[in-house]
């Protein structure tokens, strides 16, 4: 048995090269292969108005209706009227094609065919006089040829704007009331396009004037646009960039234009309507130069008994003859008892809304002689649905596309084949994807398939609508082209499908019950699944077993044995129009009725999934009030260990897409999203989730078990999510915590409360101590900026310490006090903290409760550099004058001898002085002797160029953190004192020194000096 995966039955670029979107571009065989009979219906003419009535017809009956319908004047006008790409052109052209086939005197009539792409100026005139060959048409064709040979666009463009100035100037606006009365004569509407600034604006690519030159003087191209062939608000200079430039009327009406939107409508009509006379300016032909040459080819044609058949594409493009060319084909050919001219028929195609702005002259002329139009603006309804018309006029498609154009064209005006005839899959595939009723397969589609496509791509305003050139444009054409890699690879429909084929509002969406059985039953192709399910099984109408064929063909597997069953197969039930989804209707449980928010909330919430509607603001903040604040109450403060916080709304934690994102919500993209810990993607799953979360926030039934249990397990699953927000807003995340704690740390330093080489336990007490009983507790002096950058600190300590302790502690309520610290947490912290004993401006941010406690920190060295200084200094003075190796009691002993001994010899200290050293001498008595030579090693340590530069900082900062007392200062104190005393007994001995008594008391003093200097050379050799 052939293998059906994969399969694709053309070649997407035969595809492309077969498939037209324009009538007029295939050749005839294609033409003739793809046709397919269009909606056509007569519409009545009401006023300006398109009533359509009685039963549509086909080709064949507008076709006898032309030709024979007799016109009591011999002019009959037949319009054709439609939207854009509803098949106007396309009917005209089967016309011609069929004109041969049942005009059985084809030499009575003349056959003037108007092509849409060949609407030049040139072209126009040339098909409509071809035939004919007099003096005056013969001139009237080497004037334009000449001209058209003679000027390029641009020029052409200029002039036109000119010849507008011109002629909207000449108008007086005589009889003309109102607002539009200013726009006329010489100050209104033509000085706006008298200004050179104004008209260079005009003349931009972009706009109408150019474009129009342009499609005057070449024929139109496949590539050029659909725009309207005639000014719109786009083309008036309400944007225009410099306005002061412009002269001073030009830019008043360029203000009056901009604020007045009732003005620009007239000023556009007003344009649009003296067009054609700027363009027979332009083209120096005059106006009714055209009615002249068409009366001239009616006259020819009549001497030879001839009747015109005029075919009109699109009557729109055929610009600046179109007022001379309906007051020709409108001319009676039969005027007081003779005949004068040759009778003329003329089907032509035109808009609706261009058919409704034509001149009063030409639509009586309709009225009094036809009397109605042909419509091809048919949709189908909800009634008539248009499944075999879809199908039929698609299969016609997909034929030519498998046989392709060359041998399209080979078969010429035979019956062209039916590829399907000749593909050993075709049972099984027309038995699974359907056939049209000329038995042409629609694989890849199917009937479902093929409708809920068109009506996904109709337009909103007409969701019935059947335009055939979006269906080959947007949907047959896409899906053999751009998707067929898809079907071979096994992936079709992919996500691309649902991007550009979402579920249109009249159709029935795949019932959320079923999606969310897939979901769990199908995880890897349950997308595939839905989308199959829904467009080529009518969103399982009939269940949600797929034919086994199809999946084939799209590469689907069977469910496996055994997975979970639906309760009962979906029942399809009609759906509350989307148009009127805001009206009162109340839906009932089984003891309650639904609010009608509620109602409004379920509903938004399924089309979220079914329809990929947006999820409005408002139903979105609900469901997200209810899983933020799940998870808020559920958390414990616990894991890490810190402070319980009141509101979590305002401390990281808000009821926004910041903290639940659901994908498809109106303000998902809002800043933060992205990054949100809860993301709930657009499921079925998700969806129902939702419904249950509603109705159990207003008490209703219907809530389901595993809702609430999934509900319960978000809250535990995103509790640490919960608490880094909580940690990120207060700035206590660990990076935070850990500058807080070197914050707090180095301003322990400053207080000598710790130092480097201290135990884990005691530099966290110093980090938690907020620095309240520090304040004057230090004995040892400090240097003058140490003591201000430790005031500064402890200034802001206590909101420092606070936060610390809330960021790794734990309180009784929302405001007690921490009662607790997590060690276990806090000790990592503290570790990395300590790593590093200088404050470096951090890479990141400083939390801005750190930033007031560091401001002192910016001058860290300097500080340190200046308390090691201070301490060497002392250390110099100390040992000058009392070496390491005399004891401390020694010292003092020699000093007291020698005070005793400068008494004996009459060297008694002053009085001050005298209290000064005994003082000193009691402290010194009273200090700790041994912490000089403490200070002196941990100085060497400082100084030890062998010690790598770390170290020699860590024992810096060691060094000046400690508060070593007063011993230190006191002995240095107490030594320099006694030295200068000594110095300056000694210089007074030796003033004295000529009398005998003063030489005694020299000696004495020699002797006391010598006493002394030999302590210090003792101390000295014992070193």
């Amino acid at each position: 048995m052939p293998d059906f995966r994969g399969k694709v039955c053309w070649d997407p670029s035969t595809a492309a090269n077969t498939i037209n979107v324009e009538a007029i571009s295939p050749s005839p065989a294609v033409f003739r292969a793809t046709h397919a009979p269009l909606r056509i219906q007569r519409a009545r003419l009401d006023g300006r108005q398109l009533v359509l009535e009685g039963q549509s017809v086909d080709e064949r009956a507008v076709l006898h209706d032309f030709l024979n319908h007799e016109s009591n004047t011999g002019a009959l006008l037949m319009p054709i009227v439609g939207e854009s790409g509803s098949g106007k052109s396309h009917l005209v052209r089967w016309v011609r094609e069929h004109l041969a086939l049942v005009d059985d005197q084809p030499e009575s009539r003349e056959v003037i065919y108007l092509e849409k792409h060949r609407t030049s100026l040139k072209a126009v005139v040339q098909s409509l006089i071809a035939q004919a060959e007099t003096d005056q048409l013969k001139q009237l064709k080497a004037e334009i040829d000449k001209f058209t040979a003679d000027i390029d666009a641009s020029v052409l463009a200029r002039r036109l704007i000119h010849s507008l100035n011109e002629t909207l100037v000449a108008e007086t606006g005589r009889g003309v009331s109102g607002p539009a009365r200013q726009l006329f004569g010489p100050h209104g509407l033509g000085a706006l396009l008298d200004d050179p600034h104004v008209s260079e604006f005009m003349l931009q690519p972009d706009k109408f004037v150019p474009q129009l030159a342009t499609y005057l003087l070449r024929d139109r191209t496949k590539g050029d646009g659909d725009r309207p062939p005639k000014f719109t608000v786009h083309d008036l200079p309400l944007e225009i960039t410099d306005v002061s430039k412009a002269s001073a009327l030009a830019k008043k009406w360029v203000q009056v234009l901009s604020a007045k939107a009732e003005l620009q409508e007239i000023a556009i009509d007003l344009l649009n309507e003296h067009l054609e006379t700027a363009i027979n300016r332009s083209f120096n032909l005059g106006m009714g130069r055209l009615l002249e040459a068409m009366t001239l080819v009616r006259e020819e044609y009549h001497k030879q008994g001839k009747e015109i058949i005029l075919l009109i594409e699109d009557f729109a493009l055929i610009q600046g003859v179109q007022k001379d060319l309906l007051d020709a084909l409108v001319e009676a050919a039969h005027r007081e008892g003779t005949t004068r001219l040759a009778p003329i028929r003329t089907l032509m195609a035109v808009t609706t809304g261009y058919f409704r702005d034509l001149p009063e002259t030409a639509l009586t002329r309709v009225r009094a002689n036809l009397g109605y139009a042909y419509d091809l603006d048919v949709p189908f309804s909800a009634e008539d649905t248009g499944e075999e018309a879809i199908a039929a006029f698609v299969g016609r498609y997909l034929n030519a596309a498998r046989i392709g154009k060359d041998q399209l064209e080979q078969v010429g005006e035979a019956e062209p084949p039916n590829a399907c005839d000749t593909c050993p899959l075709q049972p099984r595939c027309h038995d699974a994807f359907g056939a049209s009723v000329d038995g042409y397969g629609l694989y890849p589609f199917n009937r479902s398939a093929l409708t809920r496509m068109v009506h996904s791509t109709a337009s909103k305003d007409e969701p019935w609508a059947f335009v055939p050139r979006t269906v080959l444009g947007s949907v047959v054409r896409p899906i053999l082209i751009e998707h067929a890699s898809s079907l071979r690879r096994g992936d079709f429909p992919d996500s691309a499908f649902s991007e550009s084929f979402p579920t249109a509002d009249i159709d029935t969406t795949l019932d959320t019950t079923v999606r969310e059985f897939i979901d769990l039953n199908d995880p890897a192709a349950g997308e595939r699944r839905e989308r199959i399910l829904e467009f080529w099984s009518d969103a399982a109408a009939q269940g949600i077993e797929i034919d086994p064929t199809v999946m084939e063909a799209f590469a689907l597997s069977p469910l496996a044995a055994g997975v979970q069953t639906l309760p009962e197969p979906p029942r399809r039930t009609a759906e509350p129009s989307r148009q009127s989804s805001a009206s009162p209707v109340t839906a009932k449980t089984e003891d309650k009725t639904y609010p009608l928010s509620v109602q409004r909330s379920l509903q938004n919430i399924e089309e979220w999934v079914t329809r990929g509607d947006d999820l409005k603001q408002d139903h979105a903040r609900a469901i997200r009030t209810v899983i933020a604040t799940a998870v808020a109450e559920r958390y414990r403060w616990n894991a890490p260990l810190m402070q319980t916080q009141g509101n979590v709304k305002d401390k990281g934690w808000p009821n926004n897409a910041t903290v639940v994102s659901i994908e498809g919500s109106a303000v998902a993209g809002i800043t933060g999203a992205d990054s949100a810990p809860i993301q709930l993607k657009r499921s079925a799953t998700n969806s129902r989730f939702f419904q249950s979360l509603i109705r159990s926030q207003y008490g209703l039934d219907q809530v389901r078990g595993e809702d609430i249990r999934r509900l319960a397990t978000l809250a535990e699953q995103h509790s640490d999510a919960l608490a880094s927000r909580v940690q990120r807003s207060l700035e206590v995340a660990d990076d935070d915590l850990v500058l807080g704690l070197r914050a707090s740390v180095l301003g322990a330093v400053l207080a000598g409360r710790c130092w480097p080489g201290m135990s884990i336990e005691e530099l966290l007490a110093a980090a938690v101590d907020d620095g309240d009983s520090w304040k004057g507790t230090g004995v040892m002096s400090r240097p003058e900026r140490w003591t201000a950058a430790l005031n500064q600190h402890l200034s802001a300590r206590g909101a420092l310490v606070k936060r610390i302790r809330t960021g790794i502690g734990i309180s009784q309520g929302s405001r007690g006090a921490v009662g607790m610290i997590d060690a276990a947490r806090a000790v990592p912290l503290l570790e990395k903290a300590t790593a590093n004993w200088a404050w470096e401006t951090p890479t990141g941010n400083v939390p801005d409760w750190v930033k007031p406690a560091v401001k002192p920190f910016a001058s860290w060295s300097a500080l340190i550099d200046g308390q090691v200084t201070m301490l060497t200094d002392w250390l110099g003075d100390i040992r000058m004058r009392q070496p390491r190796s005399t004891p401390g009691n020694h010292t003092l002993a020699g000093i007291r001898t020698a005070v005793d001994r400068a008494s004996e010899v009459s060297l008694s200290l002053p009085a001050q002085r005298a209290r000064e050293l005994d003082t000193l001498l009691e402290q010194a008595s009273a200090g700790e002797w041994s912490t000089i030579s403490a200070l002196e090693d941990e100085l060497g340590r400082c100084f030890d160029d062998e010690r790598p530069e770390a170290s020699r900082l860590v024992a810096r900062i060691r060094t000046a953190a400690q508060d070593r007392g007063d011993s230190i200062e006191v002995i240095r104190n107490l030594l320099c004192v006694a030295d200068e005393w000594l110095d300056e007994a000694l210089k007074g001995a030796e003033m004295r020194a000529s009398s005998s008594a003063a030489k005694s008391a020299a000696d004495g003093v020699q002797e006391l000096i010598a006493e002394w200097r030999s302590l210090a050379v003792e101390g000295v050799d014992r070193q």
